[in-house]
């Protein structure tokens, strides 16, 4: 017999937070945990020398991006062309080829260090998904305690997101799986490596999906 909302019983969360603990301090270190690199930059200028830096590291020379409309930042596309990396769009086997993926990120989980991703219009999901790296530029403010919250915050929007969106990727640090020893194996169904480039200074510039 199904319960009234009267008699719903409390739903503990399953991630616990100290009411005064620092947010960022917490997602980038279970970000850290689950094996991705969180690069702190103070600034939109910060964030593009990150972001060079790393496509130079990795000898990227072919990229899939989503489209500068929903990235934190400007300047992408004209790093990309300054590099010589070829932007990488169609089907499935033309974004395998590409080296990296850069994207933006919609929110992200303080208590289990996950990027919320969703996917559509100028923000493909193979982005993330097919990439052998994937790159997230993430604003500080995006920051939130848990899931819960994040949903939470969509239902007061009328779930807008998830209604206009093809899909919705939680992901938390780099591909990974175990065999039947429950050995774990990274990087078999999807990116080997994930980057988060968090910038400090950036509110508001990012819109929603």
């Amino acid at each position: 017999m199904p319960f009234s909302e009267a008699e719903m019983p409390e739903r503990l969360p399953v991630t616990r937070l100290a009411p005064d603990e620092d947010l960022k301090a917490r997602f980038v270190s279970e970000a850290e945990r689950v094996r991705a690199h969180v690069h702190c930059v103070p600034d939109a200028q910060a964030a593009l020398a990150t972001l060079r830096a790393l496509l130079t590291t990795l000898q990227a020379q072919r990229a899939v991006v989503w489209d500068e409309a929903h990235l934190p930042v400007r300047g992408v596309v004209a790093l990309l062309d300054a590099l010589g990396i070829a932007r990488v769009e169609g089907d499935n086997h033309a974004v395998a080829t590409a080296d990296v993926g850069i994207t933006g990120a919609d929110a992200a989980l303080a208590t289990t260090g996950t990027l919320v991703l969703a996917s559509g219009r100028g923000r493909p999901r193979m982005a993330s998904l097919l990439v052998p790296v994937h790159i997230a530029l993430l604003t500080e403010d995006r920051i939130v305690p848990r899931l819960e919250d994040y949903i939470a915050a969509q239902r007061a929007q009328g779930l807008r997101v998830f209604r206009t969106s093809s899909n919705v990727t939680l992901i938390s640090g780099s591909s990974r799986t175990s065999d039947i020893e429950m050995h774990p194996v990274f990087g078999v169904h999807g990116p080997l490596a994930l980057h988060i480039v968090l910038i400090e200074n950036l509110r508001g510039e990012m819109p929603a999906a």
